[in-house]
This record gives structure tokens, C-alpha cells and sequence, in this order.
């Protein structure tokens, strides 16, 4: 088979999941090919995959990170534009590739393009309802109506379109451990098509030396292991990772702490790493996070999906700082703070004395620690990379053998 991935290249997310499904296919001896964008285009290819670059869809944001929603909302003729331009550019992609099936990690433009070509469209999707996202609580009925009202039009609309893929494959976990509970809102226009597999992830903990062993391997003491890695756009990481760098220098002795700032290579040119000390470590970068995750006592997360997931899978509690007004984050972190898996702390109120008392918190919480591991062995019964093989599979009616 020759299947053709698409993930959305706002951040690294997206290309992050699709990467080790895109091996498990090449581990079967099919071909595989990539189109994506941004940051996204260099990550994949650092991967081994042959990539395509298409025109780069965008939205603005404020310098602590914050979806600046009046910049992107003017950009919107030139955002049209460039995604007209996109559909162009995976048309030809496409036709010169000529795959038996694309999978598109929610990008429209694929999707469509897809279509036109009659090739079979698989949409891989977690975010199926948009929120529109505010910084501040909405207090006056009549706005929270009008958001309401406007998220229901935009799912629908969105609908029409989304339901032109064959199969949409959302990962995350059925109820009762479902991590974006705001956002899988399904349509009525596609419900039929939905199949929830379980979140994507690389590597699974089981993989991996036991958390003790790991440690010491790494070099390090019995005193508790906070793993910060952080994830999103390059405005976000930027700001959040400079503030975490602040409060952790002076962080007691008690903790030992791995802060990664999640710079793939070129995003800062002439960044400096801070000098490590015994009992903090910086890093712009780890390419093998999935050790630090399994050696560590405490994931600290901006509240990416796919981060998450991988914590549940590890059975790591979690500290969730969500970027302001994004409301994927925002919404998960409530999520995970109502199940019982994280504590939530907002950026503004992000302080040294706020981060310890949240760090003791979540470490020392025995409602944290007993949820946190019954979610681990809901989690471990889902293979999803496996589960999507076989829809794909299915859908060409071809041997998975």
C-alpha cells in the first residue's frame, strides 16, 4: 500500500502522532509519504520520512503565548488565500505520489483534496467542536448564549465538510477517561463515521526499564523527579519555559528537575542553554522523552493532548499549567483536575511559592495517585496505531499481513 500522511503543522503535535503510525506501515513494507508545514516539515523529516512542504496556514498570537483572536480573525481573506493555495498544493502532492488512501490529522485542505482526486480520506481528529476562545470568565447570559450558539453553527459547518472523509478516527479514550470532554462534541452529520481507538502514542511504558532503574541511570537521587516538557507553538514554549527556568533556580534542594524547553533545532537561533546544576537540567530539547517520562514523579504540561495521553499511559500525575485563552488546553485541564489526574495552576498566577504548592499537592495527593493508576489500566487495554492499521486495512480490503 502507499498511504500519504497530512498532519497539521501548527506545532509539533499533529506530525508527533502520526509519525509512529506512519512507521508501523513501513514496518509492514508499505510506502509512506508526508505533506505538512511550519516547524512540523523539519521535525518529520528529521524522523526518515520523505516530506513535502505546502503553504503554511497561521494564527497570531500575543508574546506570553496567548491566541491573540483579533489579529487572526483580520488575517481571515489572507487565510483563505493561503488555504486555496494549500488544496493546490496537495493536489499535485498527491497525483505525483499516487496513494492508495491519505490520512489527513485535521487538516480540511487534504481532505478535500482527497476527494477531488478520488482517493479514500481518513481524518484523524480529537478537537471535533471548536471553542471560541476568552481569557476571562463569561459572566452575562446573553454572551454565553451567543458563544453557544456560534460554537453549535461552527460545528455544524464544519461538519458538513469533515463528514467528506470515510472514516473519522478520534483518539482519545471513551468515557470514563475521555481527555478532551469539551471538544468530542460530535455532529449528527458524521457521528456514524466516528471511531474513538485510544490515544496515539510512540512508545508504550512497558517498553522501558523500570522508573527506578532509570534513575539511576540518569544519575540521580531518590529525591522526587519533576519532568517539565514543554509543547505547543514557539511563542508558547518561549514564554512559559523562560518563566518555569526563573522559578525552578530557585527551587528548594528537595526536588531534581528536568525542564525541556521543546526547541527543535533552528526555532531560536543562538539560544543559550542555561549551565545545569546537580539537581536542575535544561534542555532545548530530548529526543527520547519517553525515559525521562517513565523515570519521573511529576509530568509538568501546558495540557497538549498528546502529552497527556502519554502521562495517563505512564501513570504519571500530572501539573497542568494551560495557556491562556486557548481553550483545547483550558478545557483539558479541567477535565483532568475533575477526574482526578492533574492539578491545574493558570499562567498568571504561575509564582514560585504557587508552583511549590502545587508540585507538593499533586505529588502528595492520594486521590491523584489512585486515579492516576486506575486510568494507567484503563489506558493499557488500547492499542491505537494497531487499531488504525486495521481500519486502513479494512478500508482497502487489502491483508494486513
Amino acid at each position: 500500500m502507499r498511504i500519504y500522511f497530512a498532519p497539521c503543522g501548527i506545532a509539533l503535535g499533529h506530525a508527533g502522532r502520526c509519525i509512529p503510525i506512519a512507521r508501523h506501515f513501513k514496518s509492514r513494507g508499505h510506502e509512506v509519504f508526508f505533506s505538512t508545514y511550519g516547524e512540523a516539515t523539519e521535525f518529520v523529516r528529521k524522523a526518515g520520512f520523505p516530506v513535502e512542504g505546502v503553504p503554511p496556514l497561521k494564527f497570531y498570537e500575543k508574546e506570553d503565548g496567548t491566541f491573540d483572536f483579533r489579529r487572526t480573525l483580520s488575517a481571515g481573506p489572507r487565510s483563505l488565500l493561503v488555504f486555496s493555495q494549500q488544496v493546490g498544493a496537495e493536489l499535485n502532492l498527491i497525483e505525483h505520489f499516487k496513494p492508495d488512501l491519505v490520512i489527513s490529522d485535521s487538516r480540511l485542505s487534504t481532505v478535500l483534496a482527497a476527494r477531488m482526486r478520488r482517493i479514500i480520506p481518513v481524518l484523524i481528529l480529537h478537537q471535533l467542536r471548536i471553542m471560541i476562545p476568552h481569557s476571562r470568565p463569561i459572566k452575562r447570559r446573553i454572551k454565553q448564549v451567543i458563544k453557544g450558539y456560534t460554537e453549535r453553527l461552527g460545528l455544524e459547518i464544519l461538519g458538513s465538510l469533515w463528514k467528506l472523509s470515510k472514516v473519522i478516527i478520534v483518539p482519545d479514550f471513551p468515557p470514563p477517561f475521555t481527555i478532551a470532554k469539551v471538544n468530542i462534541v460530535p455532529s449528527h452529520q458524521y457521528i456514524k463515521k466516528l471511531k474513538l481507538v485510544g490515544p496515539i502514542i510512540p512508545k508504550r511504558p512497558e517498553e522501558l526499564p523500570p522508573s527506578y532503574d532509570l534513575k539511576r541511570m540518569m544519575g540521580f537521587d531518590d529525591r522526587p523527579l519533576i519532568f517539565a516538557a514543554m509543547s505547543g507553538t514557539l511563542a508558547e514554549k518561549k514564554y512559559i519555559s523562560d518563566l518555569l527556568l526563573r522559578i525552578f533556580e530557585e527551587f528548594p534542594d528537595s526536588y531534581n528537575v528536568v525542564l525541556s524547553r521543546g526547541y527543535s533545532e533552528g526555532s531560536f537561533p543562538g539560544a543559550k542553554i542555561p549551565a545545569n546544576s546537580k539537581r536542575l537540567r535544561v534542555y532545548d530539547w530530548v529526543d527520547d522523552r519517553y525515559l525521562y517520562l517513565k523515570a519521573c514523579d511529576l509530568l509538568v504540561t501546558r495540557g497538549g493532548h498528546n502529552t497527556v495521553s502519554e502521562a495517563i499511559y505512564y501513570g504519571k500525575p500530572m501539573l497542568i499549567i494551560p495557556t491562556p485563552a486557548h481553550s483545547e488546553h483550558q478545557g483539558i485541564a479541567e477535565s483532568l483536575s475533575k477526574m482526578g489526574l492533574a492539578i491545574s495552576l493558570q499562567q498568571h498566577s504561575l509564582s514560585r511559592e504557587n508552583l511549590l504548592t502545587a508540585v507538593k499537592e499533586a505529588l502528595e495527593s492520594s486521590i491523584i495517585s489512585i486515579r492516576i493508576e486506575e486510568a494507567s489500566r484503563y489506558a493499557s487495554q488500547f492499542n491505537a496505531v494497531e487499531s488504525i492499521y486495521r481500519i486502513v486495512c479494512d478500508l482497502l480490503s487489502r491483508s494486513c499481513e
